[in-house]
């Protein structure tokens, strides 16, 4: 295997820029191989491979399984897949989970670190989620390197950001300086492993001291740690700080001065990594076997203490309190669980306290447990309190604290295998010392048990567990028994250096003399926490219960507590040796007294305190004394103890006083500040209460002065709008004809200032030939009739004088008014007027050559539509798919072909319109040219021509869309005009501006054509107008978008040879400039694969057959459409029904006097928001697209595609917040519940109750038949609900009088009556009966079906039957007085013919008043109109239906209008 570094990148959102800019940075021969990994769609293929080969010297490939790894190649993962690396070999798998969240690069990462080792680099670039932030660990795990990128200069920080918090991220860079940081890794790498292998030797000497350094200056000793561990994370720290291996003096003064290099590598040589079940095989044993037995065996009045050391950030402690916590719960048995967890990290410690971890840990952790133990935040999972009270997380260094006791349960895995021998046995020493019998020792993959001299069992040898049998005795661990080594492993002594005799001599004799002689003594620090301890402690002192804890008046007995907090206290204060009877204990059976000594000492600057237990000496008289004192001896001791006790009393009692007085004093203190901020704040109050009485004082009088001035404000500029925005003279005269007020206009016609007001004004000089004007004046007052005259002013110009009397407001006259209209135009109109009909003519002219065309042009389409429909028709009855299915696609290739045309003529309108605006930006022309090629090169091959595109690498500066529709349309006529040869697309520079030139070997154009090719609808030899020619608008676009983006054209051509187009284009200031425009264009262009969203889409639409189509197909969409005939109908739901849409999807011209724009301006104002309206019409004129644009509106033309109407909706219906099942507004769709509801038909006719029954059974529906009235009455039961489907005409009882019976019975049905062709009086009776709507005869099945959900609905949802009702009423008010007259004698059943004479009006003027009411009213047949005046009535006059009063209806219905609308009966105002 070839010894390369191998560098992993991964990267999401917004890796693609990342990458390139990475791969721009390396340099040639980088000497290492890369993987990409990538987050792409797996249901679309990738052209990342091809997108970076443009930007790096490598091989670029897409990893195929199997693929050998190569220096200097990249390699990147294929869609939908899983990519690792095994013996140099590219392995692709499927992704475990097909569904949920994918971790491709934590995959990746983790074959890297298992084959690679130390050289695997991981590299980490823009993206969201935490994707690698796992496999970072392995490779870190392995002294591979991790690099993130800078997530200030990430376009997307989530996986960036996810994997620094992991505390595992070697370097953090800009993406710009992580190309050299890979550079400079590999090169101090490669010269790492050439060290000279003699130089190992010599590793112990700097060693040492950079171990002795990091002593010294943090809490860390790593002498016990292997030295090769240590040399290898050393060398890789001094590899990327840039230093060379043979430096190490460099290096050392580096960690010297560089306080962030000495942080990095003791962070580094700690080797925190750690996952939740690590190694699942080990928990499977543990959860299996191990973790039941030891809960089944455990009693329940004792708490089950476990014990993780080395618990990093506390995945693995987490891991096993769930296992445990799983078995107690399982077992049912109420056993306290206590765990212990240590690290000698304190920020590994306190990332564990905190128990939140990444989204990531999904792939660890199963579904059951991430429910059950963790809570979902917006950071990730976190632990869940009734767990993580089960912990105690502390900072522990295992090597040299005490260690826990009474232990069940030790977890110490990965621990071991990086400290030497002795230090291991002294580890598994203390574990002996902590675990009960029987207790369970848990050791990493990798580890042993060295020397256990039959303390420990094995369990299972591949997992690592092991039973604790042996026992373990007072003095066997070293903090413990005391034997002066203290609690501290010493260093390790080199071979080289063994001590003399004279020393081993020395040091055993000082050892035996501390032993034997030396008192307990306990190192403390001012907080009363034990440090260090030499002798018997542990005749004195004992581990306290509970939570771990280093507090010595914890560790002494009760009676000792009071005694040596004395003690202390007075050694603190006089810096002096104290030292107080300490009582008695018995010892080996034997009591004897002691004492304690305490005295107060200085070490390395820190105040310590040390205590000691002495031994009170022995009398050399003892044997022969007496077993019991004298009493006078007896007194004496007791009066001794009772002054000490009356010392500390009297300590305790002044210590109590000095607290009593402080706290006296303190709350003197908060008395006399709650007293001021109690007055503080009842000033505060009435300051408050005052300015509030004044606010409102100040908010009224500024509301009177708001209305004041607001009325002298509307006031001045009513006069300042009569004054200054008129065009006409205006003179207001008095009653003597003086000069009250006057129009700046008016200086045209008199020489008048401002202070000639007042003044007579034939004072005057006029400007005008009008000598009359003061008679007329003076007529005007005397006959009140106002005078007209047309005069001529000195300049020429003509003016229509008109003089009317001014009057007041109780219509006195006080004046005159003189008014000069200027018609000066009028007179000019005469000569404009030949001008104006010439251009009458061209218009006409050209609007019949646009006719002429158009028509052939679409008439040739709409006759092959017709021909193909008539052969479709023959070839589906002769059952012949395949051949139908070919006309299906050569329909839609018509069809096609005329929407191609419609467009054409739309983008002439937008032009037109003035809708379509540039957008400039500096862009390479080299994409647009390669685009087009690609895209016209099919039309050249399929037509024999050879097309060629030059390219070329300039930049221009114009808009991209605009200008590649201008060559497209160019490169369109070249092919379309040329028979032979080739055409050619190239560019030419030429000052400072680049001609786009088209140049083909066609048919050529004749010079006095050169003009006339770019006007509208015209075409060179095409007089039978081939569709394949187009409109002759292709040139007249060029020409227009020339104009609006100021490149000229210019075109020369000779006939027989052909043409050369040419469009000049400005090249940008700086032509290697930014791209970054092109950058926006493309991506602005360029499709989302976004996932599809539903909404609730109100459709009005007047042809019901659209309407319809509309609604199938948004709901095949995953959309709820509802939706109405006209404005009217759409406004009634959303006041009665409570729809609240959040698109509209309306039809540009609607009936009944509003558009589609009008309504949707409604609903936006009655919603109060803007909701998104997309507009369908099939109107291009140039004042609809400015009106759909102005409105903020979305236009689809007509023919529209279902595709294009869905796209569209999803590009701008905002997302739902009802997800999948809006309600609209508290109105859901009709939901027909089949299983309950039971349509009755009853009819005479067999056939026809068969037929019926066919229809509404394939429809879904339940039905029952009957012959008869009376068999149906024998069948029903009241309570079914259902609908009745009644003949009008039954033998025995009618269905009239079976109407009659069902409403006397109450038996609430709703009916449908069968009546004949136009029979509205039975329709009328009926309805009056109790039916809710009627069918004629023959029956359709679509108002069959129609009638029937109504019935249901209606009867289901009165709110539905209101709406129907109100939507009537508006529709019946919108008649006038006459179409109310007319209607009433219409549903009266007079004919046309007679109306005519009794209103005494023309028979065609009657005619033309029912076909606006049926337009009004949006009915298409009598008994329709029949059914709506019946609604409009909302059953208010029964017996005006009863005697079929179609007048008295009609009044009804109006009345009701005039009610809706507010008007007052009687007044006059509602008609």
């Amino acid at each position: 295997m070839e010894n390369f570094p191998v560098v992993g990148i991964g990267a999401s959102a917004g890796g693609l820029e990342a990458c390139t800019k990475l791969l721009s940075g390396l340099a040639s021969g980088v000497g290492m191989a890369f993987i990409l990994v990538q987050h792409l769609d797996p249901t679309h293929e990738s052209m990342m491979a091809e997108l970076l080969a443009y930007h790096t010297s490598m091989t670029v490939e897409q990893a195929v399984d199997g693929m050998q790894l190569r220096c200097n190649h990249l390699y990147i993962i294929p869609p939908g897949a899983y990519l690792a690396v095994s013996n140099g070999i590219l392995r692709l798998s499927e992704p475990a989970a097909r569904h949920g969240a994918r971790l491709p690069f934590d995959f990746l990462l983790r074959s890297l670190a298992q084959e690679y080792g130390e050289r695997a680099v991981c590299v980490i670039l823009s993206g969201t989620g935490a994707d690698g932030s796992l496999g970072l660990k392995a490779v870190k795990e392995k002294d591979g390197l991790v690099i993130a990128q800078d997530p200030s200069d990430a376009a997307f920080d989530g996986m960036p950001r996810n994997a620094i918090q992991t505390g595992a991220v070697d370097l953090v860079l800009p993406l710009a300086g992580i190309p050299d940081a890979l550079v400079k890794f590999h090169r101090r790498m490669a010269l790492t492993r050439a060290a000279v292998p003699g130089q190992g030797s010599l590793a112990p000497n700097w060693l040492s001291e950079i171990v002795e350094l990091l002593r010294k200056k943090t809490a860390y000793d790593f002498r016990p740690y292997k030295q090769g561990t240590l040399r290898r994370r050393i060398e890789r720290r001094m590899a990327m700080a840039s230093i060379e291996t043979d430096d190490i003096a460099r290096y050392i003064d580096v960690l010297r001065s560089d306080k962030k290099e000495f942080d990095r590598l003791a962070a580094d040589l700690l080797i925190n990594v750690t996952s939740f079940f690590r190694d699942p095989a080990v928990f499977d044993v543990l959860s299996e076997k191990i973790i039941p037995d030891v809960v089944r065996n455990h009693s329940v009045d004792q708490p089950l203490r476990i014990w993780i050391a080395g618990c990093s950030t506390g995945e693995e402690t987490y891991s096993l309190a769930m296992l445990f916590r799983e078995q107690i719960t399982a077992a049912k048995k109420e056993i306290k669980l206590q765990i212990f967890a240590s690290d000698i990290d304190s920020e590994a410690v306190a990332t564990a306290r905190e128990g939140l971890y990444p989204e990531t840990i999904a792939t660890e952790v199963s579904p059951a447990r991430l429910a059950r133990f963790f809570s979902k935040d917006d950071h990730g999972y976190r632990i869940l309190p009734e767990l993580r009270a089960t912990i105690v997380f502390a900072v522990q260094d295992v090597l040299a604290d005490p260690p826990f006791s009474r232990l069940d349960f030790i977890s110490c895995r990965n621990l071991l295998i990086y400290l030497r021998p002795e230090a291991q046995e002294k580890v598994i020493s203390f574990f002996h010392f902590a675990l009960r019998e029987d207790g369970i020792l848990l050791l990493g993959s990798a580890e042993a048990i060295s020397g256990s001299k039959g303390r420990f069992g094995v369990i299972s040898k591949a997992e690592r567990i092991f039973r604790h049998i042996g026992r373990a005795y007072p003095g066997e661990v070293g903090f413990l028994a005391g034997g002066g080594e203290g609690t501290r492993l010493l260093p390790r002594v080199p071979d080289s250096q063994t001590p003399s005799r004279q020393a081993a001599l020395a040091e055993g004799c000082r050892r035996l003399i501390i032993e034997t002689y030396a008192p307990a003594a306990v190192l403390i620090n001012r907080r009363l926490e034990w440090l260090y301890s030499l002798g018997p402690t542990e005749r004195y002192l004992r581990v306290p219960r509970g939570h771990a804890s280093f507090d010595l008046l914890a560790m002494v007995r009760p009676n000792m507590r009071v005694k040596l907090r004395a003690a202390i206290q007075q050694a603190m204060v006089e810096k002096a040796r104290i030292v107080v009877p300490g009582g008695h204990l018995d010892h080996e059976g034997k009591p004897h007294s002691f004492e304690i000594g305490v005295e107060a000492t200085v070490i390395d600057g820190e105040d310590l305190l040390l205590v000691c237990f002495i031994d009170a000496p022995a009398s050399s008289h003892a044997a022969d004394r007496k077993t019991t004192l004298s009493d006078h001896e007896h007194v004496s001791e007791l009066e001794q103890q009772l002054e000490v006790t009356e010392a500390e009393l009297h300590a305790a009692i002044q210590s109590l006083e000095t607290s009593n007085e402080e706290q006296k004093a303190i709350n003197e203190e908060a008395r006399s500040v709650n007293e001021e901020y109690q007055s503080t704040n009842e000033e505060l109050l009435t300051s408050k209460e005052e300015l509030q009485s004044m606010n409102e004082e100040l908010t009224a009088l500024n509301g009177q002065l708001q209305e004041t001035l607001e009325r002298q404000r509307t006031t001045g500029s009513d006069l300042q709008n009569i004054l200054y925005s008129t065009d006409v003279a205006t003179i207001f005269l008095d009653l003597d004809l003086n000069i009250r007020f006057f129009t700046p206009a008016t200086k045209a016609l008199f020489s008048i200032i401002a202070t000639d007001i007042g003044r007579p004004l034939a004072d005057l000089n006029s400007l005008a030939d009008d000598g009359i004007l003061l008679a007329d004046a003076r007529t005007v007052l005397q006959g009140l009739a106002p005078i007209e005259h047309e005069v001529q002013a000195r300049d020429g110009r003509w003016y229509i004088r008109r003089i009317l009397p001014y009057r007041a407001q109780d219509d006195g006259v006080e004046g005159v008014v003189i008014t000069f209209v200027d018609t000066t135009e009028r007179k000019l109109a005469a000569d404009a007027l030949e001008a104006a009909k010439r251009d009458a003519q061209q218009a006409n002219l050209a609007k019949s050559r646009f006719l002429a065309a158009a028509s052939h042009d679409l008439r040739q389409p709409l006759q092959a539509l017709s021909l193909m429909r008539g052969v479709l028709a023959r070839k589906i009855r002769e059952d012949k798919k395949e051949e139908a299915l070919a006309l299906v696609g050569r329909l839609d290739e018509t069809a096609a072909a005329m929407s191609s045309m419609l467009n054409v003529l739309l983008d002439i309108n937008q032009l037109e319109a003035g809708t379509v605006h540039p957008e400039f930006v500096n862009f390479p022309i080299a994409g647009l040219l390669e685009r087009l090629r690609d895209e016209f090169n099919y039309h050249a091959k399929a037509q024999n021509l050879a097309l060629r595109v030059v390219p070329c690498r300039l930049s221009v500066y114009s808009d991209p869309r605009l200008l590649e529709q201008m060559i497209r349309n160019l490169l369109s006529n070249a092919l379309k005009y040329t028979r032979r040869g080739k055409v050619l697309l190239g560019c030419r520079r030429r000052r400072g501006m680049l001609s786009i030139e088209v140049c083909d070997t066609g048919v050529g154009i004749a010079e006095q054509d050169l003009q006339a090719i770019f006007d509208e609808y015209h075409q060179l030899d095409n007089a039978a107008r081939e569709r394949s020619r187009g409109l002759g608008l292709g040139l007249s676009i060029v020409q227009r978008l020339a104009i609006l983006l100021g490149h000229p054209v210019h075109v020369r051509s000779q006939p027989g040879k052909g043409s050369v187009f040419s469009i000049d284009v400005m090249l940008p200031p700086n032509i290697d400039g930014p791209r970054d425009g092109h950058a926006s264009h493309m991506s602005s262009v360029s499709s989302d694969g976004a996932s599809r969203h539903a909404g609730a889409i109100l459709v009005i639409e007047d042809e019901a057959e659209l309407r319809e189509l509309l609604e199938i197909v948004l709901k095949e969409d995953g959309h709820f459409p509802v939706s109405a005939a006209d404005g009217a109908a759409a406004l009634a739901l959303l006041d009665h029904d409570g729809v609240a849409p959040d698109l509209i999807l309306v039809d540009y011209n609607l009936p009944n006097g509003m558009d589609g724009l009008t309504v949707a301006t409604k609903i936006r104002e009655r919603l109060h928001r803007r909701i998104p309206v997309v507009v369908l019409t099939g109107d291009i004129s140039t004042e609809t697209l400015r009106r759909i644009a102005s409105r903020d509106c979305v236009q689809l033309n007509k023919p529209v595609k279902a595709t294009d109407v869905t796209d569209t909706i999803q590009r701008v219906l905002p997302v739902s917040q009802y997800g999948s099942h809006p309600p609209l507004g508290g109105r859901t769709l009709p939901v027909r519940d089949i299983d309950t509801s039971v349509i009755f038909v009853i009819d005479d006719d067999s056939c026809v109750r068969e037929g019926i029954r066919e229809l509404l059974e394939a429809d879904g529906r339940s039905v029952e038949d009957f012959a008869s009235g009376e068999d149906f009455l024998k069948a029903y039961r009241p309570g079914q609900e259902g609908c009745l489907l009644i003949d009008a005409y039954l033998p025995g009882i009618s269905g009239i009088e079976l109407l009659q019976r069902l409403h006397y019975e109450d038996w609430r049905l709703p009916a449908i009556m069968i009546t004949g062709n136009s029979d509205v009086p039975m329709a009328v009776q009926a309805m009056k009966a109790g039916a809710s709507d009627f069918i004629e005869k023959p029956i359709g099945r679509e108002d069959l079906l129609a009638g029937v959900s109504r019935a249901l609905d209606q009867a289901h949802d009165a709110a539905k039957l209101s709406a129907w009702r109100r939507v009537a009423t508006e529709h019946i008010a919108s008649l006038t007085p006459r179409q109310h007259q007319i209607m009433g004698m219409v549903l009266a059943g007079h004919p046309s013919k007679n109306i005519a004479a009794d209103l005494n009006i023309s028979q065609r003027t009657v005619e033309n008043h029912r076909a606006s009411i049926m337009r009004k009213t949006g009915t298409k047949s009598l008994p329709a109109l029949a059914r709506l005046a019946l609604a409009a009535t909302s059953g208010r006059d029964e017996q005006a239906a009863y005697r079929g009063d179609y007048p008295a209806i009609i009044g009804i219905a109006s009345a009701e209008t005039r009610r809706a609308n507010g008007a007052v009966p009687g007044s006059g105002r509602g008609r």
